[in-house]
């Protein structure tokens, strides 16, 4: 028996994997004091923590396989005074293909910011004094995740067992006996993933 097997032609696209470490706002000290007497103070103070993950991934894969199993073409020709036998084994031609397709993975902190402390002091400052004090905190998280993946497979797979030739022989019998030919192909495709997540 002949056999042909390309068992695991396998191909696998990049991983793109982003670990963002958590952002701490600072922390914030606001002191309106000793101002005098009808005066109008005012403090604000914005804190933000922007968290910005871009990932493209971008996967051509092309894929050429040719599997051929040939156990044909025998000749047991011209013989006399004997019997004449031609037993052909199995010719198999088995082609596996997987690809996996490409991914991008951003692993993100829970919140996007590590607690701050906020101290505001307002004292000694004077009579029909007028003081505010605004603090905000803003944190964003943007995740753009692209993926796209291009696959071309060419596979040829080819089993052969005849042609078989016996002839001008002389007093005997002749058996010719062909096996199967059997020619298998697969090829599994995983698509793309995106994952965005605190963990994997």
């Amino acid at each position: 028996m002949l056999k042909t097997r390309i068992a695991a032609a396998a191909a696998s696209s990049a991983l793109i994997l982003s670990l963002i470490t958590p952002a701490a706002f600072a922390d914030t000290n606001v002191d309106i004091s000793g101002n005098g007497a009808g005066s109008d103070n005012d403090a604000t103070v914005v804190n933000k923590d922007n968290t910005t993950v871009n990932q493209t991934n971008n996967t051509t894969i092309g894929i050429s396989i040719s599997s051929k199993a040939n156990t044909g073409g025998n000749k047991a020709s011209g013989n006399t005074g004997g019997d004449v036998s031609i037993d052909t084994g199995k010719a198999v031609s088995t082609v596996g293909v997987s690809v996996t397709g490409s991914a991008n993975a951003a692993v993100l902190p829970d919140c996007g910011c590590a607690p701050a402390s906020t101290d505001v002091t307002i004292s000694g400052n004077g009579s029909d004094s007028d003081n505010t004090t605004t603090v905000k905190n803003k944190k964003k998280k943007i995740v753009n995740q692209t993926n796209s993946t291009t696959i071309g497979a060419t596979v040829t797979s080819k089993a052969k067992t005849g042609k078989n030739k016996a002839k001008n022989n002389t007093g005997g019998t002749v058996a010719v006996t062909t096996n199967d030919a059997t020619s298998e192909v697969g090829i599994e495709v995983t698509s793309p993933a995106n994952v965005i997540g605190p963990t994997l």
